[in-house]
């Protein structure tokens, strides 16, 4: 009887308990998109060893405002073009030349979203993937409709890295995906020998 007491107090806790660890994880995920060091870091080394570029920085400016601001929903236009600009300023930034392939259907360019819930696996396959083969571009596929968002991402693998898939950064992501859509989202990501992929679909 004790035993059935205890599972029932401790399964009562657990659910809110996963709930505060899972708000605490989403607002990481969005702080760590809002303001992403790695790339506020490359982007002022390189206005530092480059001065006289006056449209990277004004770019990078344009990048930090948009940013700082204060909403917490946007338009999936919007969205999408600041991943659009993130996607940018990496590649100016990067070590090697970065092949993008977008592919865009938005149909319900006003519906709206919480801000950065894109943002992630963009993030995720620029610092994780490999980018210096020409035959292996990243490619970006995004839908846009009344109620569902689609976004499909593909990247040449990391051999180096283990598992594209496993880091603080895709955990929080999740996190947040769980806290802010429960389930009226799906997100699966697997990969190969060569490629991987992720696809989100998020219902509303």
């Amino acid at each position: 009887m004790m035993d059935r007491l205890w599972n029932r107090l401790w399964s009562s806790k657990v659910p809110e308990n996963l709930q505060e660890q899972c708000k605490d994880k989403a607002q990481l995920s969005f702080v760590n998109s809002q303001f992403d060091i790695e790339l506020i870091r490359g982007c002022l080394d390189k206005i530092k060893d480059d001065p006289k570029n006056t449209l990277f920085l004004q770019a990078f400016l344009t990048y930090q405002d948009i940013a700082s601001q204060l909403e917490t929903q946007n338009s999936a236009e919007a969205e999408i073009d600041f991943m659009e600009r993130y996607v940018s300023l990496f590649s100016q930034i990067s070590a090697v030349d970065l092949s993008v392939v977008w592919t865009k259907k938005i149909e319900y360019p006003t519906l709206s979203v919480p801000r950065f819930i894109l943002l992630p696996l963009v993030q995720n396959a620029l610092w994780q993937g490999y980018h210096a083969a020409e035959k292996y571009p990243m490619k970006i596929k995004i839908s846009v409709f009344e109620k569902i968002i689609s976004l499909d991402i593909t990247n040449h693998v990391n051999h180096h890295i283990v598992d594209q898939k496993v880091n603080d950064s895709v955990e929080n992501y999740q996190a947040r995906l769980q806290y802010e859509f429960g389930d009226r989202h799906t997100l699966i990501m697997n990969s190969n020998a060569h490629t991987f992929r992720a696809n989100l679909t998020l219902r509303f």
